[in-house]
């Protein structure tokens, strides 16, 4: 039998041998492809909620979003819809019912908002719970302008209604015309043209118009009717 030349058995020897190799280096390639996937992890996307401030009323929010938020990051796009100035405050302490709404907290607020502008207010909460939300104008939360927003757990329609008018108590006081419960209706300022030259008007108000019907907004509660007459309407 002829024999093969030796020089043309090594490459195959070498074939075989570097073949070896690529199917043994396969398995572990892969397996280190597997774990550098398994240890990528999607960064959490932040929760946006738009608020709307003056609407469906001019003492109201209107919210995208109140029940089962999710917990964690939690962005509010806020526009005053209203005549008046606005904010939006976000409690840092959850509740444990609608009735334990209160009409100030402490917690992350927008800046004082006018007719059209807009805020955005990011919030940080880990904690499951009810949490209020507010408008921190003077005022404005007695006459109802807070609510509940539900972090991982609901909130009904029902708790948001009696959200809304707790602790309301206090607005009549304020709206009589006592000075006690409003820190508004303490203070009062003297404009020129107010007093008895304007038919006894001391808005400042030309005669026959009011703050609430002259449209004015100064960021206080008497144009809408929830404060006493502090003097600083039209003028």
């Amino acid at each position: 039998m002829r024999r093969l030349p030796l020089r043309f058995a090594v490459p195959t020897v070498g074939a075989l041998v570097a073949t070896g190799l690529v199917v043994a280096l396969a398995p572990a390639a892969q397996k280190h492809g597997v774990v550098a996937q398994a240890t990528a992890r999607p960064q959490a996307v932040p929760t946006t909620i738009t608020v709307t401030a003056g609407k469906p009323s001019e003492l109201a929010f209107k919210l995208s979003k109140t029940s089962n938020v999710k917990p964690g990051t939690i962005t509010f796009k806020v526009t005053n819809q209203g005549v008046a100035f606005h904010d939006f405050r976000v409690c840092s302490k959850p509740v444990a019912t609608a009735a334990d709404v209160t009409n100030s907290c402490a917690g992350k607020k927008t800046p004082t908002l006018k007719h059209g502008q807009s805020a955005t207010l990011t919030v940080a909460i880990a904690k499951s719970g009810k949490y209020e939300f507010m408008c921190t104008v003077s005022g404005h939360a007695q006459a109802g302008m807070k609510g509940l927003i539900g972090i991982g757990v609901p909130v009904a329609t029902s708790e948001e209604k009696a959200a809304a008018t707790a602790g309301a108590s206090t607005t009549a006081s304020s709206s009589s015309g006592s000075s006690s419960g409003s820190t508004a209706a303490t203070t009062t300022t003297s404009r020129p043209g107010s007093g008895s030259g304007n038919g006894g008007d001391t808005s400042g108000c030309a005669a026959g118009v009011t703050i609430r019907t002259s449209g004015a907004a100064d960021a206080d509660g008497d144009e809408l009717g929830t404060e006493p007459d502090d003097n600083d309407g039209c003028v």
